[in-house]
């Protein structure tokens, strides 16, 4: 596995984890300084991926929507108020003259449902299929979650700073 490759998997991992790992309802503000720093490492790490020819295959996915849910509602739920940021850099904001009610739980869970299945393809050690999550997480990261996990760390940056 190259380096960029493995350096991102560590990275990858290492978020799913932390997403996965319930956390006290007073542990907000701690949680999300762990976040911010883990999501602009996987964001550098994302971008220094090498490039890959697009393969046929196809990974199944092994995050069930009961995963999905679990990491969306514990993040809801941890973060309470602080979950809804505006934001204009979705799709929905081409139709709207103003900035489109997100939430940092859904755009995480959004992360973890790709991260996770990539890292699962990994940990089954198969060439091809690694070959093919590669070009899909690749995709992915330009096309969806790349802005998602952005519209993330810009609201986690405001909630812990209180910038605006």
């Amino acid at each position: 596995m190259r380096p960029a490759v493995a350096d991102f998997v560590t990275v990858a991992a290492e978020l799913c984890k932390h997403l996965e790992t319930p956390v006290g309802a007073n542990d907000a503000a701690r949680w999300s300084d762990v976040m911010r720093p883990l999501l602009a490492m996987l964001y550098v790490r994302a971008s220094l991926l090498p490039a890959v020819e697009e393969m046929p295959g196809y990974n199944e996915e092994k995050v069930t929507e009961d995963d999905y849910e679990f990491v969306r509602c514990r993040i809801a739920a941890l973060l309470g108020t602080n979950d809804e940021f505006l934001d204009v850099f979705v799709e929905d904001f081409k139709y709207s003259d103003a900035p489109v009610f997100c939430t940092i739980s859904e755009n995480l869970a959004d992360i973890y449902q790709a991260l996770r299945n990539f890292v699962e393809v990994v940990r089954g050690g198969h060439e091809e299929a690694l070959q093919v999550a590669l070009y899909d997480i690749k995709e992915q990261f330009a096309l969806s979650w790349g802005q998602k996990l952005l519209g993330a760390l810009r609201a986690l940056h405001e909630n812990r700073y209180d910038t605006l």
